[in-house]
């Protein structure tokens, strides 16, 4: 009978507490999207810290661009892959597609398609590019966010529960001529 009761107790101890737990969780997710809007509205301008603005109409998607693929870059932007060209050749880029305590734009870029459109802005002045190429790559293949002639953009993510691999979509200039 005491052992019943303790049980009876444990249990309603770990159903109070876990409902506790995923409260501050949900309210933690909640906040960082708020803050992360903030800071989103804040940042898009270009000055020392945004060094571009990734627009990709499809996804519906207009995104701060800082120097560097670190963490903490990460974390509220989308970073430039620092051994890339800055305009021209290949601007290579990079963000997380999911998680709860990181911005997460390229969440979706598993949608784009040849054809689609990727604009980027920076104090260079604004490059329209159309989707080339989509394909999964080995998270060691470093090949794809080297220098370039033509003038391209390269986006890089991770693929979801597997981290030998990478989703890379490549974008060629739209001449404006053409």
């Amino acid at each position: 009978m005491i052992v019943a009761i303790i049980f009876a107790i444990l249990s309603v101890l770990v159903i109070v507490f876990t409902a506790i737990y995923l409260n501050n969780v949900i309210s933690t997710n909640d906040n960082i999207e708020r803050q992360t809007d903030v800071i989103i509205k804040e940042e898009l301008e270009l000055n020392d810290n945004v060094i571009g603005i990734l627009e990709i109409p499809k996804l519906n998607l207009t995104a701060p661009v800082k120097e560097g693929t670190t963490q903490e870059t990460l974390k509220y932007s989308i970073g430039h892959f620092s051994n890339s060209s800055n305009w021209n050749g290949n601007i290579a880029l990079a963000s997380h597609n999911r998680g709860n305590y990181v911005a997460h734009y390229f969440e979706n870029i598993h949608e784009l398609v040849v054809g689609d459109e990727i604009i980027y802005k920076t104090k260079f002045g604004e490059r329209r590019y159309v989707v080339e190429v989509a394909k999964q790559i080995k998270s060691t293949d470093w090949s794809v966010i080297s220098n370039t002639k033509e003038n391209r953009i390269t986006l890089i993510t991770c693929i979801k529960n597997n981290p030998k691999l990478r989703l890379c979509v490549q974008g060629i200039e739209i001449l404006k001529d053409a």
